[in-house]
């Protein structure tokens, strides 16, 4: 993959999408137990549009009602991913450029995020809101 285009067309062949918009797409995953984890696929470009990246983000709680050091204590035992703050609330992300990209460097990621949130929002916070 080369584009976003190129990893939109990726996308809409292989998933089913929540909701799209020129520089986002919103996918919703079943995790298991009746739980699901919506994960946000975001396009971004560095160097005046010149490199382009894919931002995969999920939430998993809102700041201020999570523990953040025991947040940090797990995310600090991930292979991929950090955690931000997106207003108020938390996210676990990871980011991966464009150019030259293998299926396997966005699909990996996509799945580890997307676990890492659920499993974030499920031992942090007991619910099932994100």
């Amino acid at each position: 993959m080369a584009t976003w285009a190129d990893l939109t067309s990726y996308i809409r062949a292989n998933y089913k999408i929540a909701e799209e918009r020129p520089n986002l797409i919103k996918l919703v995953f079943e995790t298991g137990n009746l739980r699901s984890q919506v994960v946000l696929l975001w396009h971004l470009t560095l160097d005046d549009g010149d490199e382009e990246w894919v931002q995969i983000e999920s939430s998993f709680g809102e700041l201020g009602s999570v523990n953040l050091a025991l947040a940090l204590e797990k995310v600090g035992n991930t292979v991929c991913g950090g955690m931000a703050v997106v207003g108020d609330l938390l996210t676990f992300r990871h980011a991966v450029p464009l150019l030259n990209l293998n299926i396997n460097e966005f699909e990996r990621p996509l799945a580890l995020v997307t676990s890492t949130a659920d499993n974030l929002e499920r031992v942090l916070t007991g619910a099932d809101r994100y």
